[in-house]
């Protein structure tokens, strides 16, 4: 059998709308993990069981830097990660690009320009996501971008 095909000795190749919401995280867990090797994060670790802080972390032995990443579904800014140094990943279900961005640096810059303070969902769970990126919001997060047509992923 010839794995490039649909026919390969490991079965069928994994349909993501058909995985359980936990399984949805494993197989992004691991997505993520191969395009971070591509910036040279070469160990990532899952964490089970933190509640307001990293689901990941990665570490890069040729600078000793360590990312605290907190895997989600889209853009998401929340309250609990405030101060934590942590990181936001997450894939754009559009294009299937990569985002890994500073969670405090872009809350800073959504703030500034006038977007989340005063809405019910910020100032009463702590916590905004978009199900769809506004226009303004795609420009905010380019620089954040780790993979995408000129990356071996």
């Amino acid at each position: 059998m010839n794995c490039v095909t649909k026919e390969c000795w490991l079965g069928n190749p994994t349909q993501y709308e058909n995985l359980s919401g936990r399984e949805q995280e494993s197989f992004n867990a691991a997505h993520l993990m191969g395009h971070m090797a591509n910036w040279g994060y070469l160990e990532g670790q899952k964490i089970n069981g933190d509640k307001f802080g990293a689901d990941l972390l990665f570490y890069r032995s040729s600078d000793g830097d360590v990312l605290k990443v907190q895997l989600k579904g889209r853009v998401t800014l929340c309250k609990h990660y405030k101060g934590k140094s942590i990181h936001v990943a997450f894939r754009d279900k559009e294009t299937d690009d990569w985002f890994v961005y500073e969670h405090d640096t872009v809350l800073q810059q959504v703030l500034d320009k006038g977007h989340l303070a005063g809405t019910q969902s910020w100032e009463t769970t702590g916590g905004w996501s978009w199900s769809s990126n506004p226009l303004w919001l795609r420009h905010l997060m380019e620089p954040w971008r780790i993979s995408g047509a000129s990356q071996n992923l």
